[in-house]
């Protein structure tokens, strides 16, 4: 009588092999690609990668390491960002062990790779949090917990893993969550908010993570600030598509830093 077993096997190992080509993706400092893309993006952007290091390690000048959630994208060949991509990760469970994202693991072996004499580390995360989980909390503890409780637990857990990479010896920057989306999504979500609902979600959280980020003299990238319309929604001219910035915020982003390093590092 047949089992199924082979099949099962079959299906163990698409999966294992399917974990580990994600983590080799992430250890070598990607932005996550399908695999129908791997052959024609995946090569050039190690190859940019490789030189961007190259020139680093020849004229000791500095890298900026973005990492963080698919939020990363606009910084994708552009000079001298250098791409490190966690997939879904939260700000909230940044500093949370054995998360399913992994990203607590994924955060430190990309900063055992960062020479922090030369280099700044650039944090993006945060938006997730703020278009899903903390509406989603909220819904879920019955209105009972207040939105404003929910983003001061997030933006202070958000603060541990900042403070922790800034006690380490490394330089540290944090990008602000891009404004909100004006579209409605549609969602599997039980309570998701309207879109007026998530502008001041994005609007609250981005003020407490920058008066956060003053507090303890860390460089802050406030996106809000050129990305935002009169209604707190993100302008057109920003937007790559319902959720991400695009390339145009780059020169804003990259003088921001720049003019926050200079005394210090060699750009």
């Amino acid at each position: 009588m047949w089992t199924g077993r082979p099949h099962c096997k079959m299906a163990n190992f698409r999966k294992n092999f399917e974990l580990s080509r994600l983590a080799w993706l992430q250890r070598h400092g990607s932005i996550y690609f399908p695999f129908r893309d791997m052959v024609f993006k995946y090569p050039p952007l190690v190859l940019f990668n490789s030189l961007l290091r190259l020139k680093a390690g020849l004229f000791n000048s500095c890298i900026i390491h973005v990492i963080g959630d698919s939020h990363v994208k606009p910084f994708i060949y552009k000079c001298p960002f250098l791409v490190q991509h966690i997939s879904q990760a939260t700000a909230y469970n940044l500093v949370k062990e054995h998360s399913f994202t992994r990203s607590a693991e994924f955060l430190q072996l990309f900063l055992s790779k960062i020479n922090k004499r030369r280099d700044v580390v650039f944090l993006v995360f945060g938006e997730i949090d703020a278009r899903v989980h903390i509406y989603l909390q909220y819904g879920k503890s019955g209105k009972a917990i207040s939105l404003d409780t929910l983003i001061d637990r997030t933006v202070e857990r958000y603060g541990l893993a900042i403070q922790r990479i800034k006690q380490d010896g490394f330089a540290v920057c944090v990008h602000g969550i891009p404004p909100a989306a004006s579209k409605e999504f549609i969602t599997a979500l039980p309570f998701s908010g309207k879109p007026r609902e998530r502008s001041e979600i994005f609007r609250k959280f981005n003020e407490k993570l920058r008066d956060f980020c003053n507090s303890v003299d860390v460089p802050y990238v406030d996106i809000q600030s050129i990305a935002s319309n009169e209604n707190g929604f993100i302008k057109k001219y920003y937007l790559a598509d319902e959720v991400h910035c695009n390339s145009r915020i780059v020169p804003f982003t990259r003088q921001t830093i720049m003019a926050a390093f200079a005394a210090t590092r060699k750009f």
